[in-house]
């Protein structure tokens, strides 16, 4: 923690950075130890294959949503049993990883004394040491020791939270006879760490070595050779093979494992800045160390310590580790959204998080507390130093693009290009920045404890709702293949024209994407709200606005009310009315701030939507759907509007007195959200039919069916079919019989065909020759007819079309694993 006179405790970048190595890791082994869970041992790893096999649901990468229902029951029923015996596996990974971590936490300080020998203190430096202790302010002096064996100039603080080691090296004794500013610089900066963070530190280095020695090590060791998770993993052959590993998941684990290593470097780097702001504060030195010599470029560069400029500039300007800088926050970012793909990868290995339950909105809570919390804590640190222009604004845009790598580094990820993708990319780094300065700037606003309840009670809101409908941006290709372009295809067909086409799949988007409407609505009255909220403010101004537009949005409304079909009429209507609301926040710039733009718009959307549901009455309702729910709509058009007029604003006069009216305008509107007029029973669908088939990847779902008893089928026919040829090579009747007999029910044996047309007709065709030709075998083995040569032709055949199987499964699993 930072504080700094009067200022309010505040997280340090300690703390922050911390925080990101234990999410790492903890997802990190969630994730691993849920594949130990699904592969061990080897030889019945393939349970969820089997169940995707047997029930006919193949969960590829197209993320497709197979529309069959009994499929789903028979998927889950089937992974139902693993359910228990897999939440051991992940759990007992947890408790190692947290026992092997508390043990080396605990042991490292009686290790590193014995290791390095260190002795007490002499007593030569007593009276010196406990002065500088009660100059530091320590309730509790730590035990000093001495290091014979380094001769440089230096000291370590160390230990755990319940004791504290000091350890000086020899050569300090001569510094405190020869430079006495110089020795209690450095023994002061070694008790700023006792202070303040030795037990973050070593919390640090034993979680990152538990992570190395429970997690990482035997994780690469069995990607090497996955004989290691069979029944006998003492017997590794001669021959190791490649098992699941390849370069592209090589690189992934590289980069994550390089994440972990840079959060545990910057955790001890982030501490020395603290130590030496403290040092100044205390000596009243700008530059204490000055005597000391200078560390040779490959200790400034990879060691513990920061480059000599950086601690230059925390010292300077103590300011400075209170604003998040672009690096710190990236890599937290990017910690939270690679965390909550392994997390996820672990429950799926579980068996736990698919559709049907509440997995996925239980886990996209998960995904919102620490997003939100990281933009919380960036806003309550820039907040707590001086603001400067980009103090949330680099942050923010730190976030955006971590969540952005974060998904595309995650060890599964496919990564394929597609213009959706990189459109949602650019769509959630906007949205991370504009939120985080949304967070920032409320966060100057608060002045005492309800206000700072009231913002802390918002944001995850706001991220929940607006953020929170990114977190897996490789899926958006998908969901727009699936989702979007079915209902714009269906739009089109009430469209007499390709403007009117446009302009219900500009007014659909919105509408289609906005899933929680209620919530949506309720987070973007909460981005105005809130700042006038703290700022105690009327805007009368915006007001003003918001009636004049909601006036000629009414008069706009009404003048579009007659266009044919309804659906159509009603999606001008909307795009009028934002229309109305860009201008009017152009126009009314001088006078408006952002805050008070986005109040105009939504008064403005108001009277809009009470005038759409009049001009649509058919009875007692709408002859519309998109006329039921406008303000699905409009709230997300209007917040864009306000915030394009908002960059042009020049001043804004301020109005102080509680905003009475700004609450009740957005309590309005989230009753009018929630509730809406019904749409007449014949009133045009947005929703296509339901799909009866799904798209699939069909190399991934082959490759499925290979891992989920595919392949043991096909064996099984393989050398049933070579027992007869055992027969035929010895020239023995009995066993050609014996064999043809034996092949006749392992080619009946029920099972499903592989899931690619072209591969399951060459199956089916195999086994009907294959029979065909264990038929005649018999036939003529047993019955004694003539052979005229056709039984060897099936044979031949058989085999001819069991071998174009077996190369199209071996393509297709190559293709899949690419």
């Amino acid at each position: 923690m930072v504080s700094e006179g009067d200022r309010p405790r505040v997280p340090s970048g300690t703390t922050l950075r911390f925080a990101s190595l234990v999410l790492l890791a903890v997802a990190t082994t969630l994730q691993i130890f849920g594949h130990y869970a699904a592969t061990w041992p080897v030889t019945t790893s393939f349970d969820e294959a089997r169940c995707q096999v047997r029930s006919g649901l193949y969960l590829t990468t197209t993320y497709a949503v197979d529309p069959d229902e009994s499929k789903w029951a028979a998927y889950r029923a089937c992974m139902a049993p693993f359910l228990v015996p897999r939440g051991f596996w992940i759990l007992g990974g947890l408790a190692l990883l947290a026992a092997v971590a508390l043990l080396i936490y605990f042991l490292r300080p009686r290790w590193r004394i014995f290791r390095r020998g260190l002795v007490p203190a002499p007593e030569e430096l007593h009276e010196t040491l406990a002065a500088l202790v009660a100059e530091a302010g320590l309730a509790k002096a730590p035990v000093f020791l001495l290091e014979p064996t380094a001769l440089r100039e230096g000291g370590t603080a160390f230990g755990n939270h319940r004791r504290k080691y000091v350890s000086l090296n020899a050569g300090m004794l001569s510094v405190h006879r020869d430079k006495p500013e110089t020795f209690r610089a450095i023994v002061l900066h070694e008790l700023a760490h006792v202070r303040a963070d030795v037990t973050v530190t070593y919390a640090t280095l034993a979680v990152w070595r538990a992570f190395v020695v429970v997690v990482l090590s035997p994780y690469v060791l069995t990607l090497i050779n996955p004989w290691l998770l069979s029944r006998t993993p003492w017997k590794v052959p001669v021959v190791l093979t490649p098992g699941y590993f390849t370069l592209s998941l090589g690189s992934r684990l590289a980069v994550m494992v390089l994440l972990v290593f840079l959060a545990r470097v910057a955790v001890l780097r982030a501490r020395e800045k603290y130590a030496d702001v403290l040092v100044v504060r205390w000596t009243g030195d700008q530059d204490p160390y000055r005597l000391l010599p200078a560390r040779s470029w490959y200790r400034r560069w990879f060691g513990h310590h920061p480059a000599p400029a950086a601690r230059s500039t925390a010292m300077r300007d103590p300011d400075s580790l209170l604003r998040p800088g672009f690096w710190e926050v990236l890599t937290c970012a990017l910690a939270v959204q690679i965390a909550w793909w392994h997390s996820t990868t672990g429950l799926r290995n579980l068996g736990w998080y698919h559709e049907g339950n509440e997995s996925f909105l239980v886990m996209r809570i998960v995904w919102v507390v620490p997003a939100a919390a990281l933009i919380g804590l960036v806003a309550w640190r820039g907040a707590a130093g001086e603001v400067r222009r980009g103090t949330f604004l680099v942050p923010g845009l730190a976030i955006g693009t971590g969540l952005v790598l974060g998904d595309q580094l995650d060890a599964y990820s496919r990564n394929e290009f597609s213009v959706q993708g990189v459109l949602a990319s650019a769509a959630l780094t906007g949205t991370a920045v504009l939120v985080t300065v949304w967070a920032g700037h409320c966060a100057t606003l608060v002045r005492n404890r309800g206000q700072a309840w009231l913002l802390g009670l918002s944001i995850p809101l706001v991220v929940y709702s607006l953020l929170s409908w990114f977190p897996e941006v490789r899926a958006v290709e998908a969901v727009w293949r699936n989702n979007i372009v079915p209902v714009f295809d269906l739009l089109a067909g009430y469209a007499s024209s390709t403007v009117d086409a446009v302009a219900l799949q500009a007014v659909s988007l919105p509408f289609l994407l906005n899933f929680n409407r209620v919530l949506t609505v309720v987070a973007l009255a909460l981005v105005w709200l809130v700042p006038l909220v703290l700022r105690r403010e009327f805007p009368r101004e915006a007001v003003i606005a918001g009636a004049a537009g909601g006036v000629l949005a009414a008069v706009a409304v009404v003048l579009l009310g007659n266009i044919d079909p309804p659906l159509v009429a009603t999606a001008w209507q909307i795009v009028a009315v934002v229309g109305v609301e860009v201008l009017l926040v152009l126009t009314a710039a001088r006078h408006l701030d952002r805050v008070g733009a986005l109040l105009a718009t939504w008064l403005t959307g108001l009277v809009a939507t009470a005038a759409i549901w009049l001009t649509h009455l058919d009875g007692t309702e709408v002859d519309s759907v998109l006329a039921s729910r406008p303000l699905q709509v409009l709230p997300v058009l209007g917040t864009l509007a306000a915030l394009l007029g908002g960059f042009a604003h020049v001043s804004r006069p301020r109005h102080p007195s509680r905003p009475w009216f700004a609450v009740a305008a957005a309590v309005l509107g989230v009753a009018m959200v929630a509730w809406q007029p019904g749409a007449t029973s014949a009133s045009a669908s947005m929703q296509p039919p339901a799909p009866t088939s799904t798209e699939l990847n069909t190399d991934d779902a082959v490759n499925t069916w290979i891992y989920g008893g595919g392949w043991d089928r096909m064996m099984t026919v393989v050398r049933a079919n070579d027992q007869v040829f055992v027969g035929v090579r010895a020239s023995d009747p009995a066993a050609i019989l014996r064999g043809c007999e034996n092949l006749i029910p392992a080619l009946r044996e029920e099972f499903p065909e592989p899931p690619s047309a072209v591969i399951a007709e060459q199956w089916r065709t195999a086994l009907a020759d294959l029979e065909t030709a264990a038929r005649s075998c018999v036939a003529v083995y047993r019955d004694g007819r003539t052979d005229d040569g056709s039984t060897w032709t099936a044979f031949s055949s058989g085999l001819g079309q069991l071998g174009k199987v077996q190369t199209g499964l071996t393509e297709a699993q190559k293709r899949a694993l690419s």
